[in-house]
């Protein structure tokens, strides 16, 4: 069922107690799938979990991709898109493809091709 999921993860600080360290949000298709895993870190000063990044999934028959999108403070959004990675099924395995983007040319950089290739 389509939702959102959260899970935290505390720190051991000083070997007894527990502190909080981030947080996870998982978001799910209809497929029951995730489409969407949000990470937000805490701040001890204001004491709230606040954005940093998301990983956005896409899915087609023999691929998904997760896109990483940065946080952006002064829109208030996920807007700054860093970096993809491509995982394609075949025959032969998986194929990992991962890109970085590149905000002056405004295209993607290929950062690990083709022969990366997975037996599963």
């Amino acid at each position: 069922e389509n939702g959102v999921e959260t899970q935290t993860v505390y720190k051991v600080k000083e070997g007894k107690y527990l502190e909080r360290h981030l947080q996870y949000n998982y978001t799910h298709d209809e497929k029951g799938r995730v489409s969407a895993k949000e990470i937000l870190k805490w701040n001890q000063d204001n004491s709230r979990f606040e954005k940093q990044y998301c990983l956005n999934f896409s899915y087609t028959d023999n691929e998904v991709n997760v896109e990483y999108v940065a946080w952006n403070n002064k829109i208030g959004d996920y807007t700054d898109v860093k970096a993809k990675a491509v995982y394609q099924t075949n025959e032969q395995g998986v194929n990992y493809t991962a890109y970085n983007w590149d905000k002056k040319e405004n295209a993607w950089n290929l950062t690990v091709g083709q022969d990366n290739r997975f037996t599963l």
